[in-house]
């Protein structure tokens, strides 16, 4: 019987820890769905979105800071290299990539979402799947706008008949 090799058990270590976070990801995805599942029953869907969205916008802007300096120096190139490089799982969960880029934007793809596939699985309709990601992406409102970019989802995954979230990227007007 042979001993496993250093690199083996890196590519086990790997493969478990792409696992668990996977997993973490599904964990998070399926604790959205009951808090706007219980919110939304206690004070309606608007206001449990509404809620919701805040919260997890708040936890954006803390992400922003990793963002901050590119996008203060008009470095949308460097915006997008953090967004893909920094994506978990060396981008396998997200499968992140750069759309489209011009003289002032850059449009960031994903085309996976543990999310929207946990709450596929989970057997959420096409409406609930869309408000959930209308929810999940404050997070993403948050990160760009406390960066101090313009964001506008060109299109999100959980909308009925997407393949991708496209997010379109802008300095804030009058920031040159």
């Amino acid at each position: 019987m042979a001993l496993p090799t250093d690199d083996s058990r890196d590519e086990g270590a790997l493969a478990q820890s792409r696992a668990e976070t996977r997993a973490a990801f599904a964990n998070r995805a399926l604790m959205y769905m009951y808090l706007f599942e219980v919110l939304r029953d206690e004070l309606g869907e608007l206001q449990a979105t509404e809620l919701m969205k805040q919260a997890i916008y708040r936890r954006g802007l803390e992400v922003a800071e990793k963002y901050r300096a590119a996008a203060t120096a008009g470095d949308l190139d460097e915006v997008g290299r953090i967004f893909c490089e920094g994506s978990p799982c060396e981008g396998t969960l997200f499968e992140p990539g750069v759309e489209a880029r011009g003289a002032d934007y850059i449009v960031l793809r994903m085309t996976a979402c543990p999310l929207v596939e946990t709450w596929t699985a989970a057997g959420a309709s096409p409406t609930e799947i869309d408000r959930l990601c209308e929810i999940a992406a404050a997070v993403d409102e948050g990160t760009f706008e406390g960066a101090g970019l313009d964001l506008l989802f060109a299109d999100r995954l959980g909308r009925p008949g997407s393949h991708r979230c496209l997010l379109e990227l802008r300095p804030v007007a009058g920031s040159d």
